[in-house]
């Protein structure tokens, strides 16, 4: 019999082929049921509902299922899943109103507020116990409806194809604007980048379909296209801004669920030549959005490298150059040779780099640059990506305080520069007639004067690049300081490993000057970035320099408990010991982890061992992530805070805990800082960090986390090991370590479209 019917909700998709398709999913009730459909035009996604109808027939070996024609289903809309929280947005509209006005309407607004329907009925819906309240409302409702109706028109559209998250709706209609329907009736690929492929496809296939004017649905253009950007922009999210020409289309034809033939393999060529989806980069095709940048910068770089963009500061010859900055010496910190050389060479070009190992004295080398560009008559702007690397790097160059103007993020950097732009000129108010200058409060700017020195710029991706040039006038110069052995940037593109190559910019410091030669950390240090296979001592309590614990897989964290016992805990504060753990979470394997390690070893300096609970008697104030912070914790600020002076990634220890008020009292770098309610989110525990969170940092002794993870390679093990001043434990399998020893560093697996080679025209 053909006549069962009944709702169902799609959990899983168990077969999409050309004209069947098979999926599972609960009835009204609860019991769950699989049904085969059939029909090209039959396009589900997961967490749709359905009124299908068919006959049951049974299978040896899948049961009972539901046989029906797809193409008869009837897709139930939902009762305003983007509807109320859009109404809701209104001014005066709220939760209970907007439920009221999708009731009354049947989830169809079309026309209600435009004259369709009475101020006085739509009064009395909203709100029929306050009806003058309810009159002013409908009154505001109807005024406002003109300007949000084209929204109101997109949200209608995108419910009716089954799109069902608010916030992906709003982000459409705020891309797309009043056009939005128009747009996405015509090409509902150009969400690719905004709705996930797997719930994309269908929807966009039934829009296609229900065209009728599309002659091969499969393999239409703007399907391919679709495609094409999904592949691309996946490549992106990896950090790459180009991919590899050589199996590209099978990946795209992967995409589109079909066989990667010649033909198709032309066809996802031509098309996404054709529309700019691709750039052609010699062997590789490259981001398109991602190619304009690496052009411009590239432009810009040559332009300045060639002396074709003039500063107003004049430029001794070298010998008179020498002269000035041995002046700049005799009022500051003597220099060595090998850092002179790279002052005097690093002021004389437009664009330069500043690079070598940890401990080699950049810092340093970067405060006699900024003293001697400032007595050449110039001025100069600071930045780094990170909030603790600014605040570290302004202390370094001796800019502290109201009567210095900071280091800043990049971030504050940008923001201050579009601040600069708009006519303000300080962070808040200015000083009023009278009053003294607060240098420490003006908003950066860059001139033909300017020299802005970028620190950490080996971690600085290819869109934060960009905005930095974007915002330079011609005449202002560049320095980027890094070292291009730590970790790349978290974001897309690379551009600082490119340039630091280049030895036309570059400035390199070789000795090493913050660990001394006898702790052996400068030659492991030189073992990792030369890939060598590693000859570690083993460890030993008070052992100097890099050593090696074996601990197998699963018994990591309680091996680093052991090494933190030996080191006698975290008493002696973060200056003293670091853990670092290349994973922050991991439910199935949690060994070795950042938030294991934080459990474990605050559970054991708690004085409970591996094994208890928490001391009922130990005041502790718990976090609203769970966390309990108790006095002596060592914690990590998560933000910039630039108001109470405090960075993401400063670390700090719990000095007071007030359990009545739900409070906790830090010391971040000698000064207390207190946090309580949403403020308790602003901190985390600190026995363990991740690599990111310690770039910047330093500590007597390290002690590394070593699990297999895909973020794990020397790159990272070279960041860890040179946080350590006078000694660095590795803890985990010795397999493990050769493994990271033989992978390819992070920076040069990312694919990018350009080198920006600096000596072209």
């Amino acid at each position: 019999m053909l006549n069962h019917q009944m709702v169902v909700q799609v959990a899983s998709i168990l077969l999409a082929a050309r004209g069947k398709t098979v999926f599972s999913g609960p009835q009204e009730d609860g019991v769950r049921v699989k049904v085969v459909a059939s029909g090209k035009g039959f396009l589900p996604v997961v967490g749709e509902v359905y009124e299908v109808r068919g006959e049951w027939r049974w299978s040896d070996q899948y049961g009972e299922q539901l046989h029906g024609d797809g193409d008869t289903f009837r897709r139930l809309m939902p009762s305003g899943a983007l509807l109320r929280p859009w109404l809701e947005r209104i001014p005066g509209v709220g939760p209970e109103r907007a439920k009221r006005l999708l009731r009354a309407f049947e989830g169809n607004l079309d026309h209600v507020f435009d004259g369709g329907v009475s101020i006085e009925k739509l009064a009395s819906i909203i709100d029929p116990e306050r009806p003058n309240l309810a009159t002013r409302v409908a009154v505001a409702i109807t005024h406002e409806w003109e300007r949000v109706k084209g929204e109101y028109d997109a949200m209608r559209w995108l419910e009716e194809q089954g799109v069902e998250d608010p916030r992906t709706a709003r982000t459409i209609s705020r891309l797309l604007g009043p056009m939005a329907v128009a747009t996405l009736s015509r090409n509902p690929y150009v969400l690719a980048s905004v709705i996930p492929w797997t719930r994309l496809d269908p929807v966009a296939q039934r829009v296609l379909l229900k065209r009728g004017d599309v002659p091969s649905l499969p393999t239409c253009e703007a399907r391919i296209v679709g495609a094409t950007d999904v592949v691309m922009q996946d490549a992106v999210r990896r950090g790459h801004t180009a991919v590899a020409k050589i199996g590209f289309a099978a990946e795209v034809a992967k995409r589109l669920g079909l066989e990667c033939s010649p033909d198709l393999s032309r066809m996802i060529i031509s098309a996404g030549l054709k529309t700019r989806a691709i750039v052609d980069g010699s062997d590789r095709w490259r981001a398109p959005g991602c190619a304009i940048m690496e052009e411009e910068i590239l432009a810009r770089f040559r332009d300045m490298a060639a002396g074709l963009e003039r500063t107003k500061v004049r430029i001794p010859p070298p010998r008179d150059l020498r002269r000035v900055l041995a002046m700049v010496e005799r009022r500051g910190r003597d220099l060595f040779p090998e850092q002179r050389d790279a002052v005097v060479g690093l002021v004389e070009r437009p664009i330069s780099c500043l690079t070598g190992g940890a401990g080699t004295g950049k810092t340093t080398t970067c405060r006699a640059v900024v003293d001697l560009w400032e007595a050449l008559g110039g001025r100069v702007e600071l930045a780094a990506l990170s909030g603790k690397a600014a605040l570290r790097l302004g202390q370094g160059v001796e800019r502290v305080g109201e009567n210095a103007p900071p280091a800043l993020t990049l971030h504050k950097l940008l923001m201050g520069l579009r601040k600069r732009r708009d006519g303000e000129t300080h962070w808040g108010k200015p000083p009023d007639e009278g009053e003294p200058p607060a240098p420490g409060r003006e908003l950066p700017a860059l001139t033909d004067r300017t020299l802005l020195i970028l620190d950490e710029a080996s971690m600085i991706d290819l869109g934060q690049m960009h905005q930095v040039v974007e915002a330079m006038p011609a005449g202002c110069r560049l320095m980027l300081v890094g070292d291009a052995f730590q970790l790349p940037p978290v974001g897309f593109g690379l551009v600082f490993h490119h340039v630091v190559a280049q030895e036309s910019v570059t400035a390199r410091l070789q000795v090493v000057r913050r660990q001394e030669d006898s702790s052996g950390i400068p030659a492991v240090s030189k073992e990792i970035r030369s890939l060598s296979r590693l000859s570690l001592a083993p460890y030993a309590r008070g052992r100097m320099g890099v050593s090696f614990l074996p601990a197998a897989q699963g018994r990591v964290s309680a091996a680093i408990e052991r090494v933190v016992d030996d080191l006698g805990g975290f008493a002696s504060g973060p200056d003293d010991l670091l853990v670092l753990a290349a994973v922050n979470r991991r439910a199935a394997q949690p060994d070795g982890t950042v938030s294991d390690l934080n459990v474990r070893l605050q559970r054991r300096a708690a004085g409970h061992g591996g094994g208890g609970g928490r001391d009922p008697d130990r005041p502790v104030v718990r976090g609203l992530l769970g966390s309990d912070f108790a006095t002596g914790d060592p914690v990590v600020h998560l933000r910039n805070d630039y108001e109470g002076g405090l960075r993401n990634g400063t670390l700090g220890v719990v000095t007071e805990v007030d359990t009545a008020a739900g409070a906790v009292v830090c010391a971040f770098d000698g000064e207390a800082h207190r946090f309580s309610g949403g403020g308790l989110l602003d901190i985390a525990l600190a026995y363990a960090v991740s690599c990111h969170k310690a770039q910047g940092s330093q500590a007597r002794v390290v002690v590394i986390s070593l699990v297999d993870a895909p973020n794990m390679d020397p790159t990272w093990l070279y960041t860890a090991v040179t946080r350590a001043v006078e000694s660095a434990v590795i803890v985990g399998e010795e397999r493990v370590l050769v493994d990271v020893m033989r992978r390819v560093p992070a920076f040069e697996r990312r694919v990018t479209g350009c080198r920006f080679d600096l000596s072209g025209p």
